[in-house]
């Protein structure tokens, strides 16, 4: 079970307990949520669920310096790196 965070007027705390969880709002207690951490949080959350859901990836790479450079030699004025990568994959018949 997921753990709810639970308000009481005097405080408030986490429960994991399924047990305790029932127990407390029982007893009147509140499901809260917690507040986002900045304010664009909450929409950036709701946008990586949606790409995850429309089957995006997010990619991370590490290059060392001499690929670093030879990737730079290879981008076009203005070419983001997935448009230099999206051409270099067309260029050689590897995507369709």
């Amino acid at each position: 079970m997921k753990p709810k965070f639970l308000i009481h007027p005097s405080h408030a705390r986490t429960i994991s307990n399924p047990v305790e969880v029932e127990r407390l709002l029982a007893q009147g207690w509140l499901i809260g949520t917690p507040k986002p951490k900045t304010a664009m949080a909450k929409r950036m959350r709701s946008l990586r669920q949606q790409r995850r859901l429309a089957g995006w990836q997010s990619l991370y790479l590490w290059l060392s310096p001499e690929q670093v450079s030879a990737v730079d030699a290879a981008k076009r004025q203005g070419e983001t790196y997935v448009a230099l990568l999206i051409r270099l994959i067309t260029e050689r018949s590897l995507l369709e």
